[in-house]
C-alpha cells in the first residue's frame, strides 16, 4: 500500500511466529496488526502484499479491486487477501475508512510494493 500524508497506517508486530512457504523457499514470518484510514475518495493506489492478510472494515466503504474483480466492503465485513495479488482499495463512503488487518508478514519484505494499473 502506498502511503500517503491522507492515508495512515498503523502498526503492531509481534515477535517471529512461523516459517511460511514463499517462491524463493521458507522464510521467516511475523504476525503484524495494522489499522489503516482511508479518507474519502481516498485510494491506496495500485500495490501487492507479500503476506496474507485479512482485514475487517470497523468503519465507512471500501472498494477493492483486483484485475479479475471489484467487490465491495461495509462494516463488520471480512476481507482475505493472498500473497502477489495486485489490488487497489479504495474509499467510496462519505467518512473515513477504517480497516483493521492482520498479515502474516515475511520478515525482510516491503509490507506493500507499488504496482502498475492491470
Amino acid at each position: 500500500m502506498t502511503e500517503t500524508p491522507e492515508i495512515r497506517v498503523d502498526e503492531r508486530a509481534a515477535e517471529p511466529a512461523c516459517t511460511v512457504p514463499h517462491p524463493d523457499g521458507p522464510i521467516e514470518a511475523t504476525v503484524r496488526s495494522l489499522v489503516a484510514r482511508i479518507p474519502p475518495g481516498g485510494s491506496t493506489g495500485w500495490h501487492r502484499h507479500d503476506a496474507w492478510q485479512t482485514g475487517i472494515v470497523a468503519r465507512g466503504r471500501l472498494r477493492h479491486r483486483t484485475a479479475d474483480a471489484v467487490r465491495h466492503y461495509g462494516p463488520g465485513d471480512v476481507l482475505v487477501e493472498p500473497p502477489f495479488v495486485d489490488h487497489e482499495a479504495s474509499n467510496v463512503s462519505d467518512e473515513e475508512l477504517v480497516l483493521v488487518f492482520v498479515a502474516v508478514h515475511p520478515e525482510g519484505r516491503p509490507i506493500a510494493t507499488p504496482r502498475p494499473a492491470p
